[in-house]
């Protein structure tokens, strides 16, 4: 086989079934250098449970094997998936067993002693087989889904070769007030603006037709007779043999900016004003642009050129100390320089922007969004770039007081919570803290991380609808008790899912299912593993640390070697095992976090 043979090979799942010891020793040892995993089963029964749990991509079975025989199995498997490759080895050349695995649809069959070689060319020929019809499949859900993105984004029609609608979406249909039926078999000429020429889409027809794409302005009419304007492309499709077959038309509504365009071009034509007067207002317009801007400009080098009194005063410097120094003197954010250089490559009416960090002559950090619009010269060329910058430190930091104030606001109603509950201090602090330390050891994003960190201390807000009499029993609940002081998880989540904003959804799901078990068996709904959200099964593992922690009402403080014993035998059961796994190997660490919480 080829290197390419074996890097298919790589990516193989494979399920391999042999209840002789030897030859199932043997044949593992070959083959798994080569497979990406491999299992392996002693007989028919156990590959079937194999199979259920592992979804192997292709099965190797021997035949003849106690309990369940391959041909059985494979059969059972092919009930659940009608299409499984399997490929059945056996010591037995019987025309019997190759019949009963042809009426299977198995038509991969060898013979023993297996030839290592002729087993792994067959399966990586298999495989490249597999991989091509995932490939294709992922490819026609792709596709489809780009179909509907485009049709729900944009006007779509399908014209035939004559001009003919052969399809309209319901954007079309909403646009120009016809219905799909009125649409289909008229000609896209039909539904011009009385200022169009039919001549134009005759044209423009023939170039597509040619197979060369369009893209252009058209104005059309609506059923009631009213003018709209699209920014149109029209595409040809081919088929295998490179012949136009059909046309897709895309375009998107851009009526309020002609009118706009021509508003102007109207109100200038109209202009009494003289050639002094209009300098004069240009000289104003300028002005007023130099007033309220914060403008650098640059050579293509991205050297500073000039800067006006706004940008001086913001930063400190003055013109003269800016002019020939790098951009870099001011900024050392990449994001400026990508802006720089993606300003030199688009159209003369684009401009592209970004949010950069910015240093003044006293090294005070500035955040400026920033807009590069590149100016050409009369060969069309990139003469020099224009930043246009608009100071938004100030905003985002009133943007992050905002964010502390809320995370404040959470800590203290989820103290206040815990003080109904006559809990310990600190208890949403230090849950709080842990959960945000388990989230990023996690590998959640470090924004995720900051948002359950900040929902953490709601987890029990549904606590404030229980009765004192249950809060602060100092024994065990009986069993009527209990199941009204579960009811915490329900109305907290019906006191937070009021709200429609991200963080305070977060909360609710928190408050909803933190007492969920992993292995089903918690409350309030009796979800189980990945169906319990991850930002409630890190708050749920930090919770009961820091209950076990601390004294209750109805306890009291475990010492530290019973807590861990707690986790370890909770692992998979009440708790997400990873999780519990990332709580043990970094316990110092978090023991030092909740103990500084203690402190703060």
């Amino acid at each position: 086989m080829d290197m390419k043979a074996f890097e298919v090979l790589k990516s193989l799942n494979l399920l391999y079934v042999e209840d002789d010891a030897a030859t199932r020793e043997e044949l593992s040892i070959m083959l798994e250098p080569w497979v990406g995993e491999l299992h392996v089963a002693v007989d028919g029964h156990d590959g079937l449970e194999l199979f259920k749990a592992c979804r192997p991509d292709i099965v190797v079975t021997d035949i003849q094997m106690p309990r369940v025989n391959g041909l059985a199995m494979s059969g059972e498997i092919r009930r659940l998936v009608p299409d499984q490759p399997i490929v059945v080895v056996s010591a037995y050349n019987d025309v019997e067993y190759l019949f009963r695995a042809i009426e299977l649809g198995i038509d991969q069959y060898l013979t023993k002693p297996v030839s290592v070689e002729r087993l792994l060319d067959k399966l990586s020929r298999m495989t490249t087989a597999i991989l091509a019809v995932r490939e294709r499949q992922r490819n026609q859900v792709l596709l489809e889904q780009y179909r509907h993105l485009v049709d729900q984004s944009a006007i779509v029609c399908k014209l035939d070769l004559a001009g003919a609608i052969t399809y309209a979406n319901d954007k079309l249909c909403e646009i120009s007030g016809y219905l799909p039926t009125e649409l289909v078999g008229r000609n896209l000429a039909d539904f011009r603006d009385q200022g169009e020429a039919f001549e134009l889409y005759q044209t423009i027809l023939a170039q597509v037709k040619s197979g060369r794409k369009w893209s252009g302005m058209m104005r059309k009419r609506t059923r009631m007779g009213q003018m709209y304007a699209v920014d149109s492309s029209l595409v040809p499709i081919f088929d295998e043999l490179g012949a136009v077959t059909e046309i897709v038309s895309l375009d998107v509504d851009i009526t309020s900016y002609h009118r706009t365009h021509q508003d102007l071009i109207e109100t200038l034509g109209h202009s009494k004003r003289s050639l002094n007067e209009q300098r004069h207002y240009l000289s104003e317009y300028k002005r007023a642009l130099e007033l309220g801007s914060c403008i650098c400009i640059t050579d293509r080098r991205h050297h500073i050129l000039s800067v006006n009194k706004h940008f001086e005063k913001l930063l400190g410097y003055t013109s003269e100390e800016l002019e020939g120094s790098p951009v870099s003197r001011i900024t050392t954010d990449v994001a400026l320089e990508r802006c720089l250089e993606e300003a030199e490559q688009t159209n003369p009416e684009n401009l592209t922007s970004r949010v950069v960090r910015v240093f003044g002559r006293g090294g005070d950090e500035l955040h400026f969004s920033v807009a590069c619009l590149g100016v050409h010269n009369l060969a069309g060329e990139v003469d020099s770039i224009i930043m246009t910058c608009q100071d938004l430190t100030e905003s985002l930091r009133l943007n992050q007081d905002i964010v502390k104030t809320q995370r404040e606001l959470l800590y203290m109603l989820g103290d206040v919570v815990e003080n109904r509950s006559q809990e310990t201090g600190h208890h949403v602090r230090r849950v709080a803290q842990v959960s945000k330390f388990l989230a990023l050891k996690a590998g959640l994003d470090q924004d995720t991380a900051d948002m359950i960190e900040t929902a953490a201390p709601m987890h029990d807000v549904g606590k404030v609808g229980i009765r004192d009499g249950i809060l602060h029993k100092p024994g065990k609940l009986d069993a009527k008790e209990y199941d009204e002081m579960k009811a915490h998880a329900r109305i907290g989540f019906s006191l937070l899912g009021k709200v429609g904003r991200p963080l305070i959804g977060l909360a609710a799901t928190i408050a909803h299912e933190h007492h969920e078990h992993y292995d089903g068996n918690g409350y309030p709904l009796g979800l189980k593993g990945e169906e319990i959200s991850i930002a409630a099964r890190i708050v749920g593992i930090a919770d009961v640390l820091d209950a076990l922690s601390s004294s209750r009402s109805y306890k009291s403080t475990w010492d530290e070697q019973r807590v861990l014993e707690y986790f370890r035998d909770q692992r998979g059961r009440q708790f997400d095992p990873r999780l519990v796994d990332l709580l043990l190997n970094h316990w110092d660490t978090i023991r030092a976090l909740r103990n500084g919480c203690d402190t703060s």
